[in-house]
């Protein structure tokens, strides 16, 4: 009972002097002596005749100095254990000096950036010091701060004291699960986050995440985490961390806010501020602890307020997702403001303090994870609706489209019937007007045949019989485009042998199954028409009249052949008849055509085309 009532004595209350007691391995609530030698002339000696008269907790803070600061503690060991360890948690010390005494001689022990610098042995790195006092003795340490010459330095920190066997079967991070649960969280988050900018390639994740890891990188120097995890080498190099985190917050809140739309001018005036942090980083990196001192603290007063006016503006104007962002913003400009205000030691370093900083933006880190779920379902359940709407239009513009394609379609059937009425009816019209002529021109050669024996209106009959056998095939056809070969040709044939009935005649055709079109059907219709005229025509009376005529299709190409029985003629004299210029005009007519007269057995003519 005793013993725990001198224990809740001893954390109830600081003490100069530290007693400790088995039950003791870990102490954290104690006071030290500390003298500021400003002119940094004090050694181990000359220390010892100072007068100490002030006092501090071991969560100090003195503000940016350039003299030696000078510790001094008493321990009393009252415990079983000699051995202990002095440790200064920060790694913001550029030199520190322990002394402690062994066997009646003070042992000097030193480490610090500055000695790193020098010798690259990661011990210097971690001031931590280690001391004996046998049990049921005491025995005073001095520990000396010793700024870089020249420039001021933080001097705000804690010391811990604890037994060396604690300090072999502790873990640096397991030691504290505070910090262990919040860079955990902080992973989790800064993952998810990345996974959904990487889904909807929305850059305001993307800002978030490295906001997230350039705090929590910051969080590891500001605790002394960074000691522990072998990134201490390269302590001055990632305090860079400080810029980059304070530039993501402004992009993430300048996205997040619509700054652009609600506010553009204060948008143009973060995206000057953005500038002038790019521009300040040769500075940061010639004197980091300057920079940190000035511009970091400059920084926060700027924008922070800034980003709060904002928020509020924009929830006034409409914007309701913002509402959760102004508690965490708040919380961010009080968390922020720690650490300047204890390095100026304008508030006081404690325990509560101390880690007020990692609290608040661990929290404000949660509202602005929350915003931003928030803003993922309000994102999907626009989508959804807008999908929805898009669909709803999609189908009453299907039905739209549909009724108007039927209209459309019902008025195009009705103008095709009644245009194929009148094609049909031009086509009749035609055909009556060339049987008109043909009677006409019958009439006049019958008369001229009493007279004469010549059959030159007999040739022009048979060509305008062959004509009009076109519009009699589209009169009866449904497809316009296309006549049947087969059919047209032999009906040419059938015509010719009706109108030379004195001549003893006999057309054998053989026609393949194809079709033309009313162009190529005219065409070779003259064509076979003054042939066959021609060979009737020039026959001799006294003989049988025999004409073969074949017509094939070979692949895309048509072989007319026309052979007669007749003497032939002389192609030269007759170059200029009307016939054959006709035959000629009319074959040119025809794609790719080519023809020729041979004389051999009787006439024979060739004509290739392509359909």
């Amino acid at each position: 009972m005793k013993k725990i009532f001198i224990l809740l004595l001893f954390y109830t209350s600081l003490h100069a002097n530290v007693t400790v007691y088995n039950e003791m391995q870990n102490i954290n609530g104690f006071e030290l002596e500390y003298y500021y030698d400003a002119n940094k002339s004090l050694d181990i000696n000359s220390i010892q005749k100072i007068d100490f008269k002030e006092k501090t907790s071991n969560f100090f803070t003195f503000g940016y100095i350039d003299g030696d600061t000078w510790f001094r503690l008493k321990v009393t060991n009252q415990s079983d254990t000699k051995r202990f360890i002095f440790q200064l948690v920060e790694p913001f010390f550029q030199h520190v000096h322990f002394y402690a005494k062994k066997n009646g001689t003070w042992e000097h022990q030193e480490a610090g950036l500055t000695l790193y610098k020098q010798d690259k042995n990661e011990k210097n790195l971690s001031p931590l010091f280690s001391f004996e006092i046998e049990p049921n003795t005491s025995s005073t340490v001095y520990v000396q701060f010793t700024p870089k010459a020249g420039k001021k330095t933080s001097s705000f920190g804690h010391f811990n004291l604890e037994t060396q066997t604690k300090y072999n079967h502790s873990s640096p991070l397991g030691e504290n699960l505070f910090y262990l649960f919040v860079f955990g969280s902080m992973f989790i988050i800064v993952i998810f986050n990345f996974f959904l900018f990487i889904k909807f390639h929305d850059t305001i994740y993307l800002y978030y995440s490295i906001y997230i890891m350039a705090l929590a990188v910051y969080i590891s120097i500001y605790s002394g985490i960074l000691l522990h995890t072998g990134l201490a080498p390269w302590y001055k190099e990632l305090t860079v961390s400080a810029p980059i985190f304070i530039i993501f917050l402004t992009l993430f809140s300048k996205d997040f806010l619509k700054l652009k739309l609600y506010l553009p001018y204060i948008h143009k005036i973060l995206n000057y501020f953005i500038i002038f942090i790019l521009l300040s980083f040769p500075y940061f990196f010639y004197d980091h602890d300057r920079w940190l001192a000035t511009i970091a603290p400059l920084s926060i007063v700027m924008i922070v307020p800034l980003f709060v006016f904002s928020a509020i503006y924009v929830v006034y104007k409409g914007h309701k997702e913002a509402t959760y962002y102004i508690p965490g913003i708040i919380l961010q400009m009080i968390s922020l403001s720690m650490v300047p205000l204890m390095a100026r030691a304008i508030i006081p370093h404690t325990q509560s303090t101390h880690y007020i900083f990692t609290l608040f933006s661990y929290v404000e880190i949660l509202f602005f994870s929350f915003v931003l779920v928030n803003r993922f379902y309000a994102t999907q359940n626009d989508k959804i609706k807008l999908q929805s709407e898009l669909l709803e239009i999609q189908k009453n513009n299907e039905r739209i489209l549909e009724k108007k394609v039927t209209e459309r379609t019902s008025k195009v059937n009705q103008l095709l019937k009644e245009k194929e009425v009148l094609l049909k009816e031009v086509y009749h019209r035609v055909k009556n007007n060339f049987q008109m002529v043909v009677s006409l021109l019958w009439i006049e050669n019958e008369n001229k045949k009493a007279q004469d024996d010549d059959d030159s209106l007999l040739e022009l009959i048979n060509r305008i019989k062959s004509m009009a056998l076109i519009h009699q095939y589209l009169l009866g056809m449904d497809d316009y485009a296309e006549i049947k070969a087969q059919e047209y040709i032999h009906q040419i044939n059938l015509e010719i042998q009706k109108s030379y009935t004195k001549t003893t005649l006999s057309i054998q055709d053989n026609i393949d199954d194809f079709n033309l079109t009313p162009d190529q059907a005219l065409a070779l219709g003259i064509i076979v028409n003054e042939l066959l005229t021609n060979a009737v025509k020039h026959f001799k009376k006294d003989k049988v009249c025999t004409i073969e005529l074949n017509c094939q299709k070979i692949k895309n190409e048509i072989l007319l052949v026309i052979q007669d029985n007749g003497e032939g003629f002389d192609l030269k004299k007759r170059r200029n008849s009307f016939g054959l210029k006709l035959i000629k005009q009319f074959a040119k007519k025809l794609h790719a055509s080519k023809s020729e007269f041979s004389f051999e057995s009787g006439t024979r003519y060739e004509l290739v085309f392509k359909l």
